[in-house]
């Protein structure tokens, strides 16, 4: 007796059976996993933001170095420019108190060797000759900005007098008025190249005091 093989399901109806299954599986998720396409594009959103946000500071850190690093380098420029200028204004300073003995010299020579009115030819030519030295020894110190200091009937001032003497005020001078001066001063620029030794007017002088009032 020959037994009959059950029918096959069509293959339509297999697939159908599975896709049902599937679904079954589905609703038998637990509901925290379940997220909601909206929510799902919403937290992709905000981690967006949030590396945007992290990015954007990272860069707006690396511009503060950047320009910090720039201004540190300006400075230290600056700074290089400056020092170097110092320098070089304090090797001519001292050049020119140097060439300041010079100038002295020659004011004392040319007060003291002034040739009178009968003085000898060749007198007044070394006479004449000193001076037109002297003069352009001055040009030059002009021009390189070396300028003297006003002294007498001036009121003492620390910062580019020196008093060495008191004098005793006379007439119409005012106490602490410059009425001696000692050794001409020079500026350099802005500097005091070396102050002027002065006297100065006193209504009451102490003896023997050589100090500043």
């Amino acid at each position: 007796m020959t037994r009959k093989r059950p029918k096959e399901k069509p293959a339509a109806e297999k697939a159908g059976s599975k896709s049902e299954e599937a679904k079954a599986e589905d609703s038998l998720l637990p509901a925290e996993q379940m997220v909601p396409e909206g929510e799902a594009q919403a937290s992709d959103a905000e981690m967006l933001q949030g590396e945007l946000a992290l990015l954007e500071g990272q860069l707006q850190d690396m511009r503060d170095r950047y320009l910090r690093a720039v201004a540190d380098l300006d400075n230290a420029r600056k700074r290089a420019r400056k020092e170097m200028a110092e320098v070089q204004v304090q090797a001519v300073s001292g050049v020119m108190l140097g060439m300041l003995t010079i100038v002295d010299s020659f004011e004392r020579a040319l007060e003291t060797s002034k040739p009178g009115v009968d003085g000898s030819a060749e007198t007044k030519a070394v006479y004449e000759g000193m001076r037109l030295i002297y003069r352009q020894l001055m040009d030059m110190l002009t021009r390189r900005g070396v300028r003297p200091i006003e002294a007498l009937g001036q009121p003492f001032d620390p910062s580019v007098h020196e008093a060495v003497v008191q004098v005793p005020a006379s007439g119409d001078q005012e106490e602490g008025e410059v009425t001696l001066q000692l050794e001409k001063g020079y500026h350099f620029g802005e500097r005091v190249l070396r102050p002027t030794k002065v006297g100065v007017a006193m209504t009451e002088v102490e003896e023997g005091n050589s100090g500043a009032p």
